[in-house]
């Protein structure tokens, strides 16, 4: 019997647990290492500050207790892929057979000197300009999407969230602008949906500035290029990610792990990635699950189960757009979904089964809605000359956040080692 360690609590790392136990339980002896014993599940936390929804803790040791594997509350440092054996945080040194790291990114300041939020942060970091809006003290705000590793669709949601509460409190002078270095609005989900979210903001009077990144010199915004100085009152940012730069294992220079097509970490012969932790031109939960059903799977055929690969991870969703298939809505009106079904930004199998069984999920949630824009983009279709220029952007426009430098001293010392 093999021992397969899961590292990471997340969307990626629950997937990998659940599809393991269902494909290959006989054969593995499972171990769950994570360095926070609840995962969140966010299926309306973008509404939280709004009073409209909340993120949802679940404690680990429901999933470890339905997979019949032992739960580590500790965090993966460094992995010896040739010995088979992971060095953890708290000083313990795991032996291995199979190791899946799924940590995750980790999320620092996207635009140095504005404010960061993000769904599933403090709801009374936004709580507080959405009181001043009331209160008519801010009239003018930017929601701005960094350049580098991010999942955008947040700034949008934020955008018309805060369009319709400023609305809904009588407030119409009120102007939101979103500012992102894409060429059109979520331009890597296609031609389709970038039409129809630019429909969407333009319908709820938010403002869009593409194709320029949004850097703060003092109090002001400037955009770059053209130094364009952006006449606001509050900036907001989504976070931009770094990897988490486990040591053993290659890396890019943001700590992104590097793996192969089929996620098997590169240089590696038993330990594999998934999630927002590898390299990948954009960050989504959807994607992650796919990413660990296939290491899943992978490792379930070389103990000999007879298990077809899912094969390439693949981005799908709907877009909900239009008053018939999205309510987004300022506090009163009683309803609000975010702009992406499925709405806990969970698309997967094993872990959305998991969690509508155990009454987590509300019901009905794995099945899609009418209406919307459908998107489905294989992984590989992210290769594209928007990805291209929103690399080479990321590499022009580095954060100056400390968590960066502290990033590279700690990639060295693990070199060192």
């Amino acid at each position: 019997m093999q021992h397969i360690v899961i590292a990471g609590g997340g969307v990626a790392g629950l997937e990998a647990l659940l599809a393991l136990r269902a494909m290959a339980g006989r054969h593995a002896r499972l171990t769950l290492v994570a360095p926070d014993p609840e995962f969140v599940y966010k299926p309306l936390a973008i509404a939280e500050p709004f009073g409209l929804g909340h993120a949802h803790r679940v404690p680990l040791t429901r999933f470890a207790e339905e997979a019949g594997a032992e739960l580590l509350i500790d965090a993966l440092e460094q992995v010896d892929d040739g010995f088979g054996r992971a060095r953890l945080a708290g000083g313990a040194t795991l032996y291995f057979d199979q190791l899946i790291v799924a940590t995750g990114g980790r999320p620092v300041a996207g635009v140095p000197g504005a404010t960061t939020w993000w769904p599933g942060g403090d709801p009374e970091v936004y709580g507080g300009l959405l009181r001043d809006l009331e209160e008519g003290y801010a009239k003018r705000l930017a929601i701005v999407v960094p350049p580098g590793a991010v999942w955008p669709l947040p700034a949008y949601e934020l955008a018309l969230m805060t369009a319709g509460e400023a609305s809904a409190m009588g407030h119409d002078d009120v102007e939101v602008t979103v500012v992102t270095p894409e060429r059109a609005p979520l331009s890597l989900f296609g031609e389709d949906v970038s039409l129809a979210i630019g429909e969407e903001l333009a319908t709820a009077g938010v403002h869009l500035r593409t194709g320029v990144v949004g850097e703060m010199d003092g109090k002001a915004l400037v955009l770059r290029p053209g130094d364009e100085r952006l006449d606001v009152q509050r900036v907001f940012s989504v976070p931009r990610l770094l990897g988490p730069a486990i040591g053993g294992l290659e890396r890019d220079d943001e700590g992104f792990l590097r793996v192969d097509d089929i996620g098997r970490a590169l240089g590696a012969d038993r330990t594999w990635a998934a999630g927002d932790g590898v390299v990948s031109p954009i960050k989504f939960g959807g994607l992650a699950t796919h990413q660990a059903r296939r290491i899943a799977a992978a490792i379930a055929r070389g103990l000999g189960e007879v298990i077809p690969d899912p094969g390439e991870p693949v981005l799908q969703g709907r877009l909900l757009i239009g008053d018939r298939s999205r309510r987004l809505r300022g506090r009163g009106d009683g309803e609000a979904a975010p702009l992406w079904w499925p709405a806990g930004k969970v698309a997967g199998l094993y872990l959305p089964r998991f969690l509508a069984e155990h009454g987590i999920a509300p019901h009905g949630a794995i099945e899609p809605p009418d209406a919307g824009v459908e998107v489905r983009r294989p992984l590989s279709t992210f290769a594209s000359p928007e990805a291209l220029y929103l690399h080479d952007l990321a590499r022009q426009f580095k954060s100056s956040d400390p968590a960066i430098a502290a990033l590279g001293r700690r990639m060295h010392e693990f070199d060192k080692r």
